[in-house]
């Protein structure tokens, strides 16, 4: 069994995936103690909910893009001590992305951004995404 999952898992990190399984883009909330899996497999079509309950369409604010988690990780637990929102991690094939926010309207989304930006984060934009609802 222990075998089976080393190269299922070793199929997902190379992108050989499986038939009617993919990688999902997933969300991980920055917080102590917790973590979630990066690769949780689901089918396709398959409604991505992150930890905290229900999405609904809104905008984050990104950060910082690395191609590694752990880069990414060091920037969004730094920027967990700047801000008062929420700060996420999120995959999304080839990067991990630091997003920070959960705003419905693009306006308070921009009041963040340049909030971003006063604190050296000099490449900050708004994404339209699904954000927590609140």
């Amino acid at each position: 069994m222990k075998r089976l999952i080393a190269v299922a898992l070793a199929a997902v990190v190379l992108g050989l995936g499986f038939v009617g399984c993919t990688p999902r883009k997933t969300t991980k909330v920055v917080s102590p103690g917790q973590d979630y899996s990066l690769y949780e497999m689901e089918q396709p079509g398959d409604t991505t909910i992150t930890p905290s309950g229900v999405t609904v369409p809104g905008y984050r604010v990104q950060i910082f893009a690395s191609s590694t988690n752990e880069g990414a990780n060091k920037v969004a637990s730094e920027a967990r001590f700047k801000f008062t929102e929420r700060a996420y991690v999120e995959y999304d094939a080839p990067y991990y992305k630091v997003r920070i926010g959960d705003y419905k309207n693009r306006s308070d989304a921009e009041i963040l951004r340049e909030k971003a930006k006063n604190l050296g984060y000099g490449d900050a934009w708004i994404v339209q995404t699904e954000v927590n609802a609140q």
